[in-house]
């Protein structure tokens, strides 16, 4: 971290110097003008070194503009328009509406459901079950995969693009005394 504001404050110094160089030779400013040109003239590397400096300069403004440009919009709510206005729904309601579907099929504490929305407004659900059982489930995967789009569909008016179902073992509890500690002898 403290390499990173060693960069930053030398690239802000460098900055704040060259825009006070090239102002001074656009405006007379006296002896900052005096003293940016006699720079110029005794140390030929300070030039190489600005154009460097503004090179670097325009990749990452390059590249944070390319992010910005690209980076794909994921949405925390989901619009609805009814007669009355519009009524958002947050993503945490839409994974609490997938959850409750499957109330009959899995135990809640042993769901975790994940929803992100597209551009179009469509779902994208991810459901991870951690059961120690897996096969008795795998042949429940369809009937999650049927019970979802039909949950969300019902109860926000949200259509499902992919769900993806993932099983997990669960993890076994831990003793409280280890097994293999020696027992201390009394003589």
């Amino acid at each position: 971290m403290r390499v990173m504001k060693g960069l930053i404050s030398l690239l802000l110094v460098a900055g704040i110097f060259g825009i006070t160089g090239l102002y001074s030779q656009i405006m007379d400013l006296g002896v900052v003008s005096t003293f940016f040109n006699d720079l110029l003239f005794r140390y030929d590397w300070l030039f190489y070194f600005y154009q460097i400096v503004l090179f670097a300069v325009l990749a990452v403004l390059l590249l944070l503009f390319l992010l910005v440009v690209f980076k794909p919009i994921t949405k925390k709510q989901i619009h609805l328009k009814k007669d009355t206005g519009q009524v958002n729904l947050p993503l945490s309601t839409l994974e609490s509406i997938a959850r409750s579907s499957l109330q009959g099929i899995v135990d809640r504490e042993n769901v975790q459901v994940k929803v992100r929305l597209t551009k179009n407004q469509t779902a994208d659900v991810e459901v991870t079950i951690a059961d120690e059982q897996q096969q008795q489930f795998l042949s429940r995967g369809k009937k999650i995969q049927e019970m979802i789009p039909q949950a969300l569909q019902q109860m926000a008016m949200v259509e499902t693009h992919k769900i993806n179902v993932i099983f997990k073992k669960k993890k076994s509890e831990s003793t409280i005394l280890p097994t293999a500690k020696k027992e201390s002898r009394v003589v």
